[in-house]
């Protein structure tokens, strides 16, 4: 595993890692060990963000290649309003899932500007044959090391190999159905133009994403996907004790009333999540959403918390 790859993990493991001691500080908060043990792995964990943001920096940017393949490409050429249609919803779809990751559910000019600046999508290069098309964005990393194209690359590859419909209603939370209308569009460009496409990214750590768009398993999520039925988000107001929170913005709170709500936390609100201890007293709003799957008749319900103090 290459350095980025080697700091990545060890991130996680201080943040579980910190995740127990903080849960150890709150059953005994007197003892000025675990305070001692708790304020050094802090520390440590700043030392290696920063180490991952410096790599991260180093890195640039990330290219993402998307090979077309048909009989409208077999001589090597497209029609021009294929290739703006598929780009164009698949650019949409990286800016949507990552203003999703970043903001959550805020919505707003300026966060679409501050995203759009942030990743800074572009057309790189045009490989042989001017059916292979290299996609360039900003890794940007934040102050914590990551990097929210990155993040957002990952989700949306995870959500385009869902082997399953119960796969796709799960990875539609960690991509956000503003982007999912925008992945609808690209898979209906496809089929509309009788292509099949190849997508690849490979990450900072080494790994190979892959999707092989085949007309058949387009098909499947095409369908899977506008079968979906995502209710409008409803603001929740709560009050109760944090129980998880994890480096992978997600977090447990046993309200007042004993409920469990469990849920994602957008990037943007990551620093004020790093104030809280495991089973700290706190109150905010949370947005409820409803992700209905009639081929499967399941439905999940997705948290997303807005505020938290």
């Amino acid at each position: 595993m290459n350095l980025i790859g080697r700091v990545s993990r060890n991130i996680e493991q201080l943040k579980e890692l910190i995740s127990s001691v903080s849960a150890d500080i709150a059953k005994d908060p007197d003892d000025f060990s675990l305070s001692l043990k708790y304020n050094s792995l802090k520390n440590q964990l700043e030392d290696l963000q920063h180490q991952l943001y410096q790599e991260n920096l180093k890195r640039e940017k990330e290219i993402i290649q998307i090979r077309l393949i048909g009989s409208t490409a077999n001589f090597g050429t497209l029609p021009l309003d294929f290739v703006s249609g598929i780009t164009y919803n698949f650019s949409k779809s990286l800016h949507s899932t990552s203003r999703y990751l970043q903001f959550g559910k805020k919505g707003g000019k300026k966060n679409e500007k501050i995203i759009k600046e942030t990743i800074d999508l572009r057309l790189e290069n045009i490989g042989r044959g001017s059916t292979i098309f290299y996609i360039s964005g900003k890794t940007s990393p934040n102050l914590f090391g990551e990097s929210i194209l990155q993040n957002s690359l990952e989700n949306t590859f995870d959500l385009f190999n869902s082997q399953t419909p119960d796969d796709v209603t799960e990875n539609i939370s960690n991509v956000g159905g503003n982007s999912l209308k925008f992945i609808s569009k690209f898979l209906k460009e496809l089929t509309n133009d009788d292509l099949e496409c190849d997508l690849k990214w490979n990450s900072p750590d080494d790994r190979e994403f892959i999707w092989k768009g085949e007309k058949e398993n387009i098909l499947s999520l095409y369908n899977t996907i506008n079968k979906m039925e995502i209710s409008e988000p409803v603001e929740i107001e709560f009050e109760g004790e944090l129980i998880t929170i994890s480096a992978k913005g997600k977090f447990e709170i046993f309200t007042l009333d004993k409920k469990l709500l469990y849920g994602n936390f957008s990037t943007d609100l990551l620093k004020k999540m790093e104030e809280f201890h495991i089973r700290d007293y706190c109150k905010g709003t949370i947005s409820k959403t409803i992700i209905y799957n009639p081929l499967t008749d399941k439905e999940k319900i997705e948290y997303n918390l807005i505020s938290i103090e």
